[in-house]
């Protein structure tokens, strides 16, 4: 048989592959050869995210090809990720005795914990590896998989949820840092600018000492924030606020944190 034949350095799969598609061996059912135009318009397709499924589905596409045959010319071709199905061969499965097993054990768990601690859970103690996914397909299986807000409400995912939160704030914190020693320094250097300019002019150049921070900046925009009010005989005044513009940033940002945080408790 071709596959019992030596030829080369040629693998005995090769060997059986190259037979069968010079119809030396088979089943004598004649299959409808792969073109140039046929493998680009194959390509064509694949780019626009169609599967071999819905390829070998539409008669219109790619007439007289099998979906077993467009998956092994996606996999010449080098189209599909091989190591799907390398991972899907290579899989633990259950037996039936581990299947009864693991069922017993969602049973027993699937009220109080996430399917992500029901899979901790069973790896610590228990084989073969099984992954959050798995462990929902089952759950579906057996009908006792709980809904998003019930999985949301059990403790281990309020712990997940407090230490996302912990982490956001960290990464928002340390945004705000890099943030304010930016917006800081071009300030300065505006400032640096205005002084240097009015020097030069021999002009004389206003400035204001912030409330909060005691520094002395240039009394303009946009280190002060300007505001206009209407008096009651209707004129309208504009004037310089008292605080910086980087402390009163820093100030809205405590006053939102308060906010969201809520009152303490008593």
């Amino acid at each position: 048989s071709a596959s019992e034949m030596k030829i080369g350095l040629r693998t005995p799969a090769a060997i059986q592959n190259k037979a069968a598609r010079l119809d030396f061996v088979g089943d004598g059912i004649p299959r409808k050869r792969w073109t140039a135009a046929t493998e680009k318009l194959l390509k064509r397709l694949i780019r626009e995210g169609r599967s071999a499924a819905e390829i070998s589905a539409d008669p219109e596409l790619l007439a007289g090809y099998s979906r077993n045959a467009i998956q092994k010319k996606l996999g010449r071709l080098k189209l599909i990720d091989g190591g799907r199905s390398r991972r899907a061969r290579d899989a633990v499965r259950f037996g039936s005795v581990e299947l009864e097993r693991f069922h017993t054990f969602l049973l027993a768990h699937a009220s109080r914990c996430t399917p992500e601690q029901i899979a901790l859970l069973w790896n610590r103690d228990n084989t073969p590896v099984i992954s959050r996914r798995r462990v929902v397909y089952h759950l579906q299986k057996l009908g006792i998989k709980r809904t998003w807000a019930e999985v949301m409400r059990m403790p281990y995912s309020k712990a997940k949820q407090r230490q996302v939160s912990a982490k956001a704030a960290q990464a928002s914190q340390r945004r705000w840092k890099g943030y304010r020693e930016r917006q800081e320094a071009e300030l300065r250097e505006v400032a640096r600018q205005q002084r240097r300019l009015a020097r030069s002019r021999d002009r004389s150049l206003g400035e204001r000492i912030c409330r909060d921070c005691r520094r002395r900046w240039p009394a303009s925009e946009p280190f002060f924030v300007v505001y206009e009010k209407r008096t009651t005989a209707g004129v309208r005044r504009r004037y310089l606020g008292r605080i910086c513009r980087l402390c009163r940033n820093t100030r809205r940002r405590e006053s939102k944190h308060r906010r969201r945080k809520g009152p303490a408790a008593s």
